[in-house]
């Protein structure tokens, strides 16, 4: 389960980072996993991403909370077994 969640913020790639280390989000990946256990909606799972990132990044990170529920949405389906499609 981590290891897609990496895997779907990788691919997002909130900030923009070329080249893209696998491991550079990893501890904000970490952060995301565990906010998995005290949300239980999407919109609170898209509020701890985008704070998450927000603290981790500050002014470079740019993405709307819009853009933070689309990869909760992903995260909570691939947590009920939806799989982990790409975002693109």
């Amino acid at each position: 389960m981590r290891d897609n969640i990496i895997q779907i913020i990788n691919e997002w790639n909130p900030v923009d980072i070329y080249p893209l280390l696998e491991d550079e989000y990893s501890s904000e990946s970490q952060k995301v996993f565990e906010a998995m256990d005290f949300t239980n909606t999407v919109d609170e799972l898209a509020d701890e991403v985008f704070n998450i990132f927000e603290k981790s990044f500050g002014k470079e990170f740019e993405k709307s909370i819009d853009e933070c529920k689309f990869i909760a949405e992903r995260i909570v389906k691939l947590k009920q077994g939806g799989g982990a499609e790409s975002v693109k």
